[in-house]
């Protein structure tokens, strides 16, 4: 088996077209031999609101927080899970980078509803995702040497992106890539008449 990819960005290719897969970005929160468990950190959920999660967990909804909720993957969709700065941790959270960790506790989302995180004031960031994304043993690896995925190390600023709808084309971009240069290369390959620059 190749080095754990936990704490890693994987950047989906653009021919990776597999429905919820398809212009994400993934943090990588644990891997082995096993299996392979990460989180959609681009993609929210505009039909779910936090009040309306609040509410499915009878938790009161008098708050000012309103964190968007991210779809974080097609696996245990109903369950929420929070990434989040390890300035604010407890004895669940696990550490996924030296700055980040993941937590999935009813506290941690009490916490996140006080506003003790993911509030701009107290500068450390969270994001809300419901549902994770998972990898068979060898699932990944698989994946991988297909082509589907770049993998990068894990940044605050793109797991914690204030514009996620962006976040795939600047992951990208942290690796020296455009879109445009994935297309003009697709483009070849679909025509290999195309003329050589």
């Amino acid at each position: 088996m190749q080095e754990s990819l936990a704490g890693q960005l994987l950047i989906a290719m653009p021919n990776l077209k597999e429905g919820c897969f398809e212009q994400s970005v993934v943090l990588i929160c644990s891997h082995d031999e096993s299996h392979a468990m990460g989180l959609i950190v681009n993609k929210q959920i505009t039909d779910v609101t936090f009040a309306t999660l609040l509410e499915q967990l009878d938790m009161a909804t008098d708050t000012k927080a309103n964190p968007p909720v991210h779809f974080g993957g097609p696996v245990e969709t109903k369950r929420g899970l929070i990434l989040h700065d390890l300035s604010h941790r407890s004895d669940e959270t696990v550490e996924v980078t030296g700055e980040i960790g993941l937590t999935a506790t009813r506290q941690m989302l009490e916490d996140l509803n006080a506003g003790h995180i993911g509030g701009e004031a107290d500068g450390a960031p969270a994001l809300l995702c419901m549902g994770h994304a998972g990898w068979a043993p060898g699932q990944l690896e698989g994946e991988l040497a297909q082509n589907a995925w770049l993998n990068v190390p894990a940044s605050r600023e793109l797991v914690f992106a204030s514009d996620p709808q962006r976040s795939w084309e600047k992951a990208l971009s942290s690796v020296g890539v455009s879109k445009s240069m994935f297309s003009a290369a697709w483009s070849d390959i679909r025509n290999p008449d195309a003329p050589l620059n």
